[in-house]
C-alpha cells in the first residue's frame, strides 16, 4: 500500500511540475512577445528584421508580405495602447502566466439565447470596434483571429466578466448565475 501512495505522491508532483512548466512557457511567450513589439515600435529597424515573427503573431503565418500594408496600423494602435497604459486608461486584463484561450471559459458565460449566429461573432465585431482594433476588416471579419496573438492575449478568453460584456454592448455572451 505504500508503494501505492508513493507512485500517486509522484504523479502529483509531477504533474504539478508539468503545470509549473506550462505557466513558465507561456509567460516566456507573452513576454517575448511583448519585447518584440517593444523592439520593433522603438527602433523601426526591428520591424523588418522580425517582420515572419509579428506576422505569426497578428495573423498566425509567417508569410510576412502578405500583411505589409498592415504594418502602419499595427504600430500606430502599438503606440496608442502604451499611450494608453502611460496614463492609467488600460491595463493588460491577461496575468502573464494564463493559460492561452481560443474561447471564453463557459463556466463564467453562456450564449444569450437570443443569439441567432451560433458560435460565430458574424459581423457583429462591436468589441473590436469599440478599441479601434486594426485587425478587425470592413466585412467585421478578424484577420487575427486564433492567431497567437488572439489566444494569448484577450480576444480569445473575452468575456470574462459582466463589466466587459456591459463595456462592449456585447449582444452574444451572457454571465452565468454563480
Amino acid at each position: 500500500m505504500q508503494y501505492l501512495d508513493l507512485v500517486k505522491v509522484e504523479r502529483s508532483y509531477q504533474s504539478a511540475s508539468a503545470q509549473q512548466l506550462k505557466k513558465i512557457e507561456w509567460a516566456g511567450a507573452r513576454l517575448l512577445f511583448i519585447a518584440g513589439t517593444a523592439f520593433g515600435v522603438t527602433t523601426g529597424i526591428g520591424l523588418y528584421l522580425l517582420a515572419p515573427l509579428f506576422s505569426y503573431w497578428f495573423f498566425g503565418n509567417y508569410r510576412f508580405w502578405k500583411y505589409a500594408h498592415m504594418g502602419p496600423r499595427l504600430i500606430a494602435y502599438a503606440y496608442i495602447m502604451a499611450y494608453r497604459w502611460l496614463k492609467g486608461e488600460f491595463a493588460p486584463g491577461v496575468s502573464l502566466t494564463a493559460p492561452p484561450m481560443s474561447k471564453p471559459d463557459l463556466t463564467l458565460v453562456q450564449m444569450n439565447p437570443a443569439w441567432e449566429n451560433g458560435e460565430a461573432c458574424t459581423n457583429c465585431g462591436k468589441c473590436c470596434q469599440k478599441i479601434r482594433c486594426p485587425l478587425l476588416e470592413a466585412n467585421g471579419q478578424c484577420m487575427g483571429y486564433d492567431s497567437f496573438y488572439w489566444r494569448y492575449f484577450n480576444c480569445g478568453r473575452y468575456p470574462t466578466n459582466q463589466k466587459e460584456i456591459n463595456h462592449y454592448e456585447c449582444p452574444k455572451w451572457l454571465m452565468r448565475i454563480q
